[in-house]
Order: C-alpha cells, then sequence, then structure tokens
C-alpha cells in the first residue's frame, strides 16, 4: 500500500488554542464556518500564555470610581504609540483601540466574568475571574457546546499551498502520524512566538538567552512563524526584543506564570553593589515593567534586590497582596546593615545608598495613583515621582530579574489580520493574530494589551476567513 497521509476537511484551521485562535474559532463558528483548532499542548495544559496570565484587558473608559482618570481612545492611542517610541504601526494600534470596549462586552456574553473594582490609573482595565485559565475554560466550552473539534497534542508542521499561492491547509504531526488538514476558508496562524525555542531565542535575541526564566507557555516554539516564513511570508516588527517582567529571581526556570513584583515603583531597585541603577519612579508600573525587567537582566550579574520599607506593606495591605505575585517570602531585618548582609551585599554602600536617597527626597504630597511629582534632588540616578524615605523598619527585599514571555517579533499582516508575502501582495488564505503577528510592540510594553491584540485580531481574522468560505 501507499504511504499517503490522510486528509481531513474543514472550512478554516486555527493553530493554536489561547486567546487569540479561540477568538478566531468561536468567531468562525459563528459565522457558520466549521472549525478545527490544533492545540499542541495536551488538554491540561492548553490555552498558551493566555493559560498562565493573570489575562488583564485594558480599554477606553470615562472615568467612574473605580478610575477617576479615565482614559480616551485618543490617551489610549497616544500612550501605546509613546511606549513603542513611534515604531507601532498605527493602523494596528488603532484597530486594537477602536474594539478593545467591544472585546470587553463579547467575552461578557460569552460567559467570561471578571474581577470586581479593579482600579488602574494607567488606563481601565478589566480583570477575569480567576485569570487567564478561567478565561481560556470558559471560551473551551464554549467551542465544545458549538461541535467544534480541539486537536489536542497535534504539532502544524507545513502550511499547503495550491499553484496559485493560496494556502489551502496545514500539515500537522498527531500523536498517530501526520494528517493533512485541508481548509476552504483559509488558516489562522496564532500560536504564539519562539519564546520556548532556545535556538530561535539565541539566533535573534543573544548568545545569553539560551538560560532565561520562562514565564509563557513550552509550547510557543516559533512554529506557525517558521511556517509562514518559509512560504515567502514578509517577516515584521522587533524581531530583536521581547515581553519581560520584574520576576522573583527565585521562580522556576520555566511556565512560572505570575511570579512578578508588581510594586516595585514604590520601593528601591539595588544592585549586588548596594548602589541604585534605575529612576523607579520614571512612569506608570504598566509603563516601565518590561523595561525595567530587560535592565535589570542587563545590568552586571542580571539580578537585583527590589527593597521596600514598612510604609509600603502596612499603609494597604490589600494592594501588597495583590501587588506581590510570589509565593517565595522577601528578605526582612530591622536594619538597613542587617538586610545587607541577607542579601550578602556590602553593608556600607547600601547604607550610604539610601542614606543619600532620603537625603534627597522632597517634601510633598504622596499618592500612589498618581504620577505625584515627588521625586529625589541632586542623586545621579533621581526618582521622579513617589520618592519617599525608607526609614520604616522592617526593611524588606526580593531578589528580581527579568524573564521572556513573548517575542516582539512576527508577520506583516494588514488591518484584516491578513499575512502579507515579501513582495508585498496578500497570501491568500492566511490570517495571523495574537503574538505572531509583527509590529505592534517595540522596545518595551503598553501593559494590560497581549490579550486584548490576540482577541481583537482573532476576531478579525475568524471573520475574514469564514467570510471567505462563505463566499465560495
Amino acid at each position: 500500500m501507499p504511504n499517503t497521509i490522510p486528509e481531513i476537511d474543514c472550512d478554516v484551521a486555527v493553530i493554536g488554542g489561547g486567546i487569540a485562535g479561540l477568538s478566531a474559532a468561536i468567531t468562525a463558528m459563528h459565522a457558520g464556518a466549521e472549525t478545527i483548532v490544533i492545540e499542541k499542548a495536551p488538554k491540561l495544559q492548553r490555552g498558551g500564555n493566555s493559560a498562565i496570565a493573570d489575562a488583564q484587558i485594558r480599554y477606553p473608559h470615562e472615568p467612574d470610581a473605580y478610575c477617576p482618570t479615565g482614559q480616551t481612545k485618543e490617551d489610549f492611542f497616544a500612550a501605546f504609540m509613546k511606549v513603542s517610541r513611534g515604531r507601532a504601526n498605527k493602523d494596528l494600534i488603532r484597530v486594537v483601540v477602536e474594539n478593545a470596549a467591544d472585546v470587553v462586552d463579547w467575552l461578557s456574553e460569552l460567559g467570561v466574568q471578571w474581577e470586581k473594582g479593579y482600579p488602574n490609573v494607567a488606563g481601565y482595565r478589566r480583570q477575569p475571574l480567576g485569570g487567564g485559565w478561567q478565561l481560556v475554560d470558559t471560551l473551551y466550552k464554549h467551542l465544545e457546546r458549538g461541535g467544534v473539534h480541539v486537536a489536542y497534542e497535534t504539532a502544524a508542521e507545513q502550511l499547503l499551498t495550491d499553484r496559485s499561492g493560496r494556502v489551502v491547509g496545514v500539515r500537522v504531526l498527531e500523536p498517530e502520524g501526520y494528517t493533512d488538514i485541508k481548509a476552504r476558508g483559509g488558516v489562522i496562524i496564532a500560536c504564539g512566538g519562539f519564546e520556548a525555542n532556545v535556538e530561535m531565542r539565541v539566533r535573534y535575541l543573544g548568545r545569553f538567552m539560551d538560560n532565561i526564566i520562562l514565564r509563557g507557555s513550552r509550547y510557543n516554539t516559533g512554529d506557525g512563524l517558521r511556517m509562514a516564513l518559509a512560504i515567502g511570508a514578509q517577516p515584521a516588527g522587533q524581531w530583536g526584543d521581547f515581553h519581560s517582567a520584574v520576576l522573583d529571581a527565585r521562580s522556576t526556570p520555566f511556565e512560572c506564570g505570575v511570579t512578578a513584583i508588581y510594586i516595585f515603583q514604590l520601593g528601591l531597585f539595588i544592585d549586588e553593589d548596594g548602589e541604585r541603577f534605575l529612576d523607579e519612579g520614571e512612569d506608570f508600573r504598566d509603563q516601565t515593567y518590561v523595561k525595567f525587567s530587560k535592565a535589570i537582566m542587563n545590568h552586571k550579574s542580571g539580578v537585583a534586590f527590589n527593597v521596600f520599607d514598612d510604609k509600603v506593606r502596612s499603609e494597604d495591605p490589600e494592594v501588597w497582596k495583590r501587588a506581590i505575585r510570589t509565593s517565595e517570602e522577601p528578605y526582612e531585618a530591622h536594619s538597613i546593615r542587617d538586610l545587607a548582609a541577607l542579601l550578602q551585599i556590602p553593608p556600607e554602600r547600601m547604607e550610604r545608598a539610601i542614606r543619600e536617597y532620603n537625603a534627597a527626597c522632597q517634601s510633598g504630597v504622596f499618592d500612589p495613583l498618581q504620577l505625584d511629582g515627588l521625586s529625589t534632588k541632586g542623586l545621579a540616578v533621581n526618582k521622579t515621582n513617589w520618592a519617599r524615605p525608607l526609614d520604616t523598619p522592617p526593611f524588606l527585599a526580593y531578589p528580581v530579574t527579568g524573564g521572556i514571555t513573548f517575542t516582539f517579533g512576527g508577520l506583516k499582516a494588514n488591518t484584516d489580520a491578513q499575512v502579507l508575502h515579501t513582495s508585498g501582495r496578500i497570501i491568500p488564505g492566511l490570517y495571523v493574530a495574537g503574538e505572531p503577528m509583527g509590529e505592534l510592540y517595540y522596545y518595551n510594553y503598553m501593559g494590560a494589551t497581549s490579550v486584548l491584540r490576540g482577541a481583537v485580531f482573532g476576531r478579525i481574522a475568524g471573520h475574514h476567513a469564514a467570510q471567505a468560505r462563505l463566499a465560495q
């Protein structure tokens, strides 16, 4: 018998089962398209990075009791562009901004429940009740009720094209062997970046990236990017950079999820030599945590200490509890010298650095919910906001470093989520959503927008792929 590869027909094939892929599949299903989801992970590990994340979603909102500042669409757009130093694709960012509030309503209609009263001064946001795992679990259940087949433990290997260059399906490797999934409406790439692929990390991000904490899914190994580039898809975005966070340096080395210190701006960063080296109060956490985490990784040994006094912990214990996202206990002592000894850094230098910082703090009104302008003066590295003396024992410290969440490099796409060829033309039948889409993030990250962009462009890709099938 000939060793032929079996074929399965459908209307839309979605590669990846995180928020982008789920949003695409649900949208295609609602449009009447027969849809298959290809998920590399086993069922219990499904959901990609979305399942491991808090899955917070920022969106424009009028001022209210939870967010007195509010945020207009124009403010949101301007902040997004500022964080990328103006390099993000304005057309793509505009699509995210314009569709953000609608995505939240759509997810609510699908049964996603939200934490009550989740304020954020950098822009209104929602956080799914139960985090990312509950978000994706809710969407999977919706797919299952709609009869969509999810192929678990199935790796996408190769895009299938016809003579015209149209993508007509994808070859996958299941536990039983290869299968060709023919997709009449198209294939949607939504399977993450290359953050879990050591070879690609070193190739694109640098030779020391083989040993870095992986926050996200071990199954995000760049398969979608590799397949698309192989048929001439145009690479786009910042392939040499990535999303990170200020993590507890004691985190597990892979799939550590959210072990971040989310209140670092109210403390100080002290390096291994007992010195400050960053303006911790430069901006709101959302605009600095990715930038700072990479600065820490690139500074000396790559590990620093986030130091606080008891004011931060005792003044608002609930905020402290929500912002310290690690199960590890802090180092704690009743003097800076004793804390330095615990951290194994020079006590004299750390004492001097904090003494000089305390003396440089200016009088004013401290307001953690605003850029309060409470700064230091006269230091080599001043703190721009939230600068209060570190003088109330006990003193606390967390060892911190960075870790990789997702990569910024991706595929060139238009606002309909269609992938473009290196020639500049559209690749018919090929769509992209989520992390594999390039040109959204550069250098830094706009907090609480990754799940958002995945849902926005997932819905767009699912809609257009389904319409392409229905138009045949």
